[in-house]
């Protein structure tokens, strides 16, 4: 009897536990629900402080307070590489206009001190992981286009990197490394089937003891698969960008600490200067009229764009700067042709992965860039999603990513390795793992506000008196750029570009090919399944993101 007892309560006691796993789990799927339909609010006034920003080569240009003008025709919120690339793009398809539009940028922070200034500096598409993912909703054809678009970014960028090198933008060879023999196998296959349709491909597959001699790592390293990529400072590159954007185009004015708080449409019902300036926007200086609003803002975006929250919400990554151990294999040891660091790492498992670039030394022993432990937090990657603190630092991840080298490289590690820097960053995700760009369908921002009929004359004698050069752009709008993905160094410099080149009206046209512009027409190049549309922020939800990833 006593037994019977005794096993009844053991069961007891699992179905107790079991309930209490469910209700946790439950409880933290509804925090995580109720976060990623929320406002992500302004940007976190003392944010960590990354590696990348130390030693600003522009040091005018890290609070640069440009006075912001009563009216511009473009606005664009956010100064990192999707608004730089925007700009860039508006002022040089509009400089041989007599009245070239007036260009206003604001950001919250310091220059380029969001998730450009954060991230992990590291220019690498996986052309079979986003060909196996993308094929399931968009088709083989579709999935490998996109591919192409993300690989351009390398040339682009090593490209961008030779005008500016100061942002040390190189190519190297990456190496995912695989922890799981079924993940390995899993991606050797997606490369082969991938192979019959990207004749192109640039790919090898390494077995397990081929991956241990070719690269230095231990037992724990199952296979390996290495590609083209590249590297950069992407702080260092961009703001160079916008050093030579304003040096050259007088049009063009940068307000950093300028966060805005508002952007709302003014009625149109008795002004004229609504007609040509339909928005608003609020910040923290005054307002600002506006033909255009570009929102540059990646993982932010839903603050200014309510009809964007569901689709597009952020994550909490973290990064570091970390010393490599003395025995660590130089990553330049081949000669010449990696005097820069050529080589950089992926530690693959299941689920999540690491990512690992490093800075060039003529010694090889350059800091290595680690970022990834995503799902190493407190609740698996639950606990990440939805957050827009890049304030805080979680201790998990951070014991992970300190970790993860030493761990697949010992013995050819060593003493002497430790951390320089521990940081982190705010991703934008959407529910179908691509990024949001082009214009704002109406009725998704959501932010209307009618004006007294007495105030709109008021701001219309004030137009009057201020002028508004008339501009060939496109009629107007909201725009966004934003949802990277956590891959923004290969998505969001042509998404940039993109959506400048329509603000500008000019998509149909056959443009030349310039210094980080591919030639041709914008359809030629980009994908118009990135393209906002009510039904696209419909496939974009973010409760749809588990029928991609299934």
């Amino acid at each position: 009897m006593g037994s019977v007892i005794s096993s009844i309560q053991s069961v007891a006691g699992v179905v107790r536990t079991l309930i209490g796993v469910l209700s946790s789990l439950n409880a933290k799927y509804g925090a995580l629900l109720k976060r990623i339909g929320a406002s992500p609010g302004l940007p976190r006034p003392k944010p960590t402080s990354p590696y990348w920003l130390d030693d600003p080569p522009f040091p005018g240009l890290v609070d640069i307070e440009d006075d912001v003008p009563a009216a511009a025709d473009v606005v664009i919120i956010g100064s990192g590489i999707a608004g730089a690339s925007s700009a860039k793009s508006i002022l040089e398809l509009t400089s041989h206009l007599k009245a070239p539009p007036r260009v206003v940028v604001l950001e919250a922070r310091q220059l380029c001190s969001g998730a450009t200034g954060r991230n992990g500096g590291h220019i690498k598409t996986t052309p079979h992981e986003v060909y196996g993912t993308l094929k399931k909703t968009l088709g083989k054809e579709r999935a490998v286009e996109i591919a192409r678009f993300q690989m351009r970014h390398l040339d682009l960028l090593v490209q961008l990197g030779d005008k500016y090198p100061l942002g040390e933008a190189r190519r190297v060879e990456t190496v995912d490394l695989f922890l799981e023999r079924d993940d390995w196998e899993g991606a050797a296959k997606e490369v082969a089937e991938l192979r019959g349709l990207m004749r192109d491909l640039d790919v090898e597959i390494w077995e397990g003891d081929e991956a241990r001699e070719k690269f230095g790592v231990n037992e724990l390293v199952k296979g390996a698969i290495s590609y083209p990529a590249g590297a950069l400072w992407p702080f260092r590159l961009i703001t160079s960008v916008w050093k030579d954007l304003l040096d050259t185009y007088p049009n063009l004015s940068v307000s950093t600490n300028t966060p805005v708080e508002e952007v709302t449409a003014r009625s149109a019902s008795s002004s004229t200067a609504a007609f040509s300036h339909p928005y608003q926007v609020k910040h923290t200086k005054g307002t600002v009229r506006a033909r255009h609003v570009l929102h540059a803002t990646n993982g932010f975006a839903a603050q200014l764009v309510p009809g964007l929250k569901g689709s597009l919400t952020g994550a909490l990554a973290h990064m570091s700067a970390q010393k490599p151990g003395r025995d660590f294999p130089q990553s330049d040891a081949s000669g010449a042709a990696a005097a820069a660091a050529g080589r950089s790492w992926s530690i693959i498992y299941s689920p999540g992965f690491d990512y690992i670039t490093q800075r060039p030394s003529p010694d090889g022993r350059g800091d290595l860039m680690v970022g990834g432990g995503f799902f190493r937090s407190k609740e698996q990657g639950l606990d990440q999603v939805g957050v827009w603190d890049d304030a805080r630092v979680d201790a998990f991840p951070l014991m992970h990513i300190l970790g993860c080298m030493p761990a697949v490289f010992e013995p050819n590690w060593g003493t002497g390795g430790g951390l320089i820097r521990a940081w982190t960053g705010i991703l934008g995700f959407t529910g179908d793992l691509m990024p949001l760009v082009g214009r704002v369908p109406e009725g998704n921002s959501d932010n209307s506000n009618d004006k007294k009929e007495e105030e709109e004359e008021e701001e219309e004698e004030e137009e009057e008196e201020e002028g508004s050069p008339e501009t060939q752009l496109a009629r107007p709008g909201q725009w966004v750029a934003a949802g990277f993905c956590g891959e923004g160094m290969a998505w969001a410099w042509l998404c940039g570009t993109a959506v400048g080149i329509m603000i500008c009206g000019r998509e149909e046209e056959d443009l030349d090919e310039a210094l980080g512009r591919p030639k041709g027409k914008l359809g030629a190049w980009f994908p118009g399944e990135l393209r906002v549309s009510n039904d696209r922020l419909k496939r974009a939800k973010l409760r749809h993101l588990v029928d991609v990833l299934v």
